[in-house]
C-alpha cells in the first residue's frame, strides 16, 4: 500500500472509532411517542418560584458562617431540606436539564457546547401554563426553544456581563432580583399580565449565576463568593416575600432553592467530586412538610454535624427527582423523559393524592419503557431479541404500593434496551481496532527491518480470499439489513472485514516473523516479552493509580545502566537522563490539582525555559551540522522569544485578575499568536524535536497555574538527553 493511501486509510480508521464511542456509550436516551401523564386530583400549589444559584456547593450555603448562624435563613423555620446529588457532568447545562426536565443530559449536546438543542426534549415549563424566568442567556434559551406554543418568556442580561475577571459577579444576581421586582410592580398597570399571573400552573424561574462567575474568579472560600451567597439569601427572602404579598398571603406558592452543580475548592466543576455533585435543596410553601425534628438519622458521611443540622430531618434526592416534584406540587404532566422518581418526603398532602403521583409517575417512566422496547424490537430479529422479563413478571402483580419497585424496575429496563447494542457494536470494533494495529505493525516490519523476506504474489489464493471476505462482508450487510439498522451500524460492522483482509494479504509476511521469533534465544524472547507486558501493566494500572508512572519512570532511569548505553554515548548524558528521569517521577506522585495557583512556580519554569533553550541553541551554533540553517535559528529565537511572552503574560493576566480589571485585550491576542509557531520546525529531526518543544512550552506555560508548568519543562528537559544519548552512541 502507498504511503499517502496507508496515511488516508489510518485517518479514515481512527475516524470510525472516535465516533463510534458515541453511537456505543453515549447514544441519546430520549424516545418520543409517549403519552403525557398527570394526576387527576387538585394539586396543593397554584404557583412554583424556583431559585437556581448556579455553582452553589451543599456545605457553603448549610454550614455556619463567621458568627455562628446558618446562611440559609429559611431553612429552620420554613421548608425541608436535604441534598441533591448531581451526575457528570457537573456542568451548567446538564444540571438544568435535570431539574426542569427530568434526564440526565443527553450528551450528544457536547457537540454544541452543553447549550442548543439537539434532541428537542419536555420539561416542566413546557407542561406549565405561564413560565417567566430571568438569568443567564446560556441557560434560559434552551427551555423557551424546545416549548410548545408561546407560553415560556425569558429575561436575559447581556452574554458580556458574564465576566469572569471584572468586579464582583453579584451584580448579575442582584439585576435578576431587581428586574423580578419591577415585573411584578408593572404587572398592577398590566390587566392582561396580571390575568396570566393569577392563573394556575405558572412557574417563575430565576437563573443566579453570580455564584458561578464568583467562584471561578475568586474559589469558593473566597470573600466574593461566601457574600454573594448572603446576597442571594436576602434576595430569595425579599422575593419570597413579594410574591407572597402580590397574591395575598393566599399560600398557594411553592418555592424550591437548589443548584445546578456544586465547585471544587479551586474553582472547577464538571467532574465528579464531591463538592461538584452534592447541591443544596430547600423546598417550602404550599404543599411542602415542615422542618420535621428528629432525635438521629444516619448517613454516611459528617455532614450533619459539622452544619449543626442533627436535629432537622435531612431528605437527599437525586437531581432528577426534583422535576416530578415540581410537577406535582402544581399539577403539571411529569415530562415525558423525566427519570425522576417522586421524594414523597417533601409533600405535605393527603395519603391519597401521595399515592396517585406515585402511580403517575410509575405509569410515566413505564410508557417510556414500552416505547423503547418497542423500537428495539422493531429493529432485532424476534429469534434474538432478548426481553426485560423482570418487569414484564411484575406488571402482572402491579400495586399502587409497589410503584417504587415498578418504577426501579422500569429505569432498569430503559438502560437495559439502551445500551442493547453495546456488547455487539463494542465487539466488532474491538476486532477492527486489533486489526488495523496488527496491519500496521505488519506494515512497519515489512517496510522498515530485514525480518521478512519478498515473497511473490499467489493471484489464485489473493482471489479466493478476497471473495471469502467479500461474501463475508455481504452476509453482515443483508444481517444489517433485515434488521432495519443505523447507517452508522453498517460502518462498524462492515469495518473489521477489510481490515483482517488486509491482515491476512501479509500471512507470509506473519510466517517469517514468526519464524524469526522462534529462532531466538528462549531466555531474550522471554524478557523482551515479559518487559513489554509489564510496561502495559504499568500504564494501564497509572489510569487508576497515578504513582504506578513513578515506578515507570525510575525503571526508565536506569535504562542506560541496564542497556549499558552509558558505555557507548558520553557519560554526563547518562547522568542527566537518570536525574531528570528520576525528578520527573516525583510528579506523579503531587496532588493532579492545586487548591491556590502558583504564579511564581509558572514564571520560574519559564524563565528556566528560556536558560536551556539558550544553553541548547549555543551548543547547536558550536556543533558542525550540515543540515543546520540560518533560517532555523531565526525560528528558535521567534520561539524563545514566543516563551518569554507567555511567561510575561501569565503574571501580568494574574496581576489583573487579582485586582478585578479583567482579561487584558492584548494579553489574548498575544496568547492566540503563540499558536502560529506550532507550525514552524525544522525538519532535520533532533533540530525539528526541540522546535516542537519550545513552540510547546509557550501554550503550556498559559495553560498552567502551578507544578503542571515545571511538569512540561522537565519532560523537555529529560527528552533533550535522549537524542544526546542516542547520538552519542553513533
Amino acid at each position: 500500500m502507498d504511503i499517502p493511501v496507508f496515511i488516508l486509510a489510518g485517518l479514515l480508521v481512527h475516524c470510525v472509532f472516535l465516533v463510534s464511542i458515541f453511537d456505543i456509550y453515549f447514544s441519546s436516551p430520549l424516545v418520543h411517542g409517549m403519552t403525557p401523564q398527570q394526576t387527576s386530583l387538585p394539586p396543593p400549589a397554584k404557583r412554583l418560584v424556583l431559585f437556581v444559584a448556579d455553582g452553589l456547593r451543599a456545605d457553603s450555603l448549610y454550614e455556619l458562617d463567621s458568627n455562628g448562624t446558618a446562611r440559609a435563613s429559611v431553612l429552620e423555620n420554613n421548608g425541608s431540606w436535604g441534598i441533591s446529588h448531581t451526575r457528570v457532568p457537573t456542568e451548567s447545562r446538564p444540571g438544568h436539564v435535570a431539574l426542569i426536565a427530568g434526564f440526565y443530559e443527553d450528551v450528544s449536546a457536547v457537540a454544541k457546547g452543553w447549550k442548543e438543542n439537539p434532541v428537542e426534549f419536555d420539561s416542566v415549563f413546557n407542561e406549565s401554563k405561564y413560565t417567566w424566568s430571568w438569568g443567564s442567556p446560556d441557560i434560559l434559551p434552551m427551555f423557551a426553544k424546545g416549548a410548545t406554543g408561546d407560553h415560556v418568556y425569558t429575561f436575559c442580561y447581556a452574554a458580556e456581563s458574564e465576566d469572569f475577571g471584572a468586579e464582583d459577579a453579584a451584580k448579575l444576581d442582584m439585576w435578576v432580583f431587581d428586574h423580578v421586582k419591577s415585573f411584578f410592580n408593572s404587572s398592577r398597570n398590566n390587566q392582561t399580565l396580571f390575568s396570566a399571573l393569577n392563573e394556575e400552573k405558572v412557574v417563575l424561574f430565576l437563573h443566579l449565576l453570580g455564584i458561578d462567575t464568583n467562584g471561578h474568579a475568586h474559589r469558593p472560600n473566597s470573600r466574593e463568593y461566601q457574600e454573594n451567597i448572603k446576597q442571594v439569601d436576602e434576595g430569595v427572602k425579599e422575593i419570597a416575600s413579594l410574591i407572597d404579598n402580590f397574591y395575598g398571603n393566599d399560600g398557594k406558592t411553592a418555592f424550591i432553592l437548589t443548584s445546578d452543580h456544586g465547585m471544587t475548592d479551586w474553582g472547577s466543576h464538571g467532574a465528579g467530586h464531591p463538592s461538584e455533585t452534592l447541591t443544596p435543596l430547600i423546598v417550602w410553601g404550599a404543599g411542602v412538610n415542615y422542618p420535621q425534628k428528629v432525635t438521629t438519622q444516619f448517613f454516611e458521611d459528617n455532614f450533619l454535624k459539622e452544619w449543626k443540622l442533627e436535629n432537622l430531618k435531612r431528605l437527599d434526592v437525586n437531581q432528577a427527582d426534583i422535576a416530578p416534584l415540581m410537577a406535582s406540587l402544581i399539577g403539571v404532566p411529569f415530562p415525558l423523559n423525566s427519570v425522576g422518581t417522586l421524594p414523597l418526603e417533601y409533600l405535605n398532602t393527603s395519603a391519597l393524592f401521595k399515592a396517585e403521583s406515585m402511580f403517575t409517575n410509575a405509569v410515566q417512566i413505564l410508557e417510556q419503557f414500552k416505547v423503547k422496547m418497542s423500537q428495539k424490537k422493531e429493529t432485532t430479529l424476534s429469534i434474538l431479541f432478548t426481553p426485560f422479563n423482570e418487569l414484564q413478571q411484575y406488571i402482572q402483580s402491579l400495586k399502587v404500593s409497589l410503584c417504587k419497585t415498578l418504577i426501579n424496575l422500569a429505569l432498569e429496563g430503559l438502560s437495559y434496551y439502551h445500551t442493547y447494542d453495546r456488547l455487539f457494536l463494542g465487539l466488532s470494533i474491538a476486532v477492527s481496532f486489533v486489526g488495523w494495529t496488527t496491519y500496521v505493525i505488519l506494515v512497519i516490519i515489512k517496510a522498515h527491518t530485514n525480518l521478512t523476506k519478498t515473497v511473490p504474489t499467489n493471484k489464485k489464493k489473493s482471489t479466493v480470499l478476497f471473495y471469502g471476505f467479500a461474501s463475508a462482508g455481504m452476509i453482515i450487510t443483508f444481517f444489517l439489513l433485515i434488521q432495519t439498522c443505523p447507517w452508522t451500524y453498517y460502518i462498524y460492522c462492515l469495518l473489521p472485514v477489510p481490515v483482517w483482509y488486509a491482515v491476512v494479504k501479509e500471512i507470509p509476511v506473519i510466517q517469517d516473523l514468526a519464524t524469526n521469533v522462534l529462532s531466538l534465544h528462549i531466555g531474550q524472547s522471554a524478557g523482551f516479552l515479559l518487559v513489554c507486558i509489564l510496561g502495559i501493566e504499568i500504564l494501564v494500572f497509572s489510569f487508576f493509580y497515578r504513582s504506578a508512572l513513578t515506578v515507570g519512570l525510575l525503571v526508565f532511569a536506569g535504562w542506560p545502566v541496564i542497556t549499558q548505553l552509558w558505555i557507548q554515548a558520553k557519560v554526563l548524558y547518562s547522568l542527566i537522563w537518570t536525574l531528570l528521569c528520576v525528578l520527573l517521577a516525583i510528579f506523579p506522585l503531587m496532588p493532579v490539582v492545586g487548591r491556590e495557583p502558583n504564579i511564581p512556580l509558572v514564571i520560574a519554569a519559564g524563565l528556566l525555559t528560556i536558560l536551556i533553550s539558550f544553553f541548547s541553541l549555543a551548543s547547536l551554533c558550536k556543533s558542525e551540522n550540515k543540515y543546520r540553517d540560518n533560517e532555523d535559528l531565526k525560528v528558535y529565537f521567534y520561539q524563545i522569544f514566543s516563551v518569554a511572552l507567555s511567561t510575561y503574560v501569565v503574571g501580568s493576566t494574574h496581576n489583573s485578575l487579582k485586582i478585578k480589571q479583567g482579561l487584558p485585550v492584548m494579553n489574548q491576542i498575544i496568547s492566540w499568536m503563540t499558536l502560529a509557531l506550532l507550525l514552524l520546525s525544522p525538519t532535520f529531526l533532533f533540530e525539528r524535536l526541540f522546535s516542537i518543544l519550545l513552540s510547546l512550552m509557550s501554550t503550556y506555560l498559559l495553560l498552567s497555574t502551578g507544578s503542571s508548568a515545571v511538569l512540561n519543562e522537565e519532560n523537555t528537559m529529560s527528552a533533550s538527553p535522549f537524542f544526546f544519548l542516542r547520538r552519542g552512541s553513533y
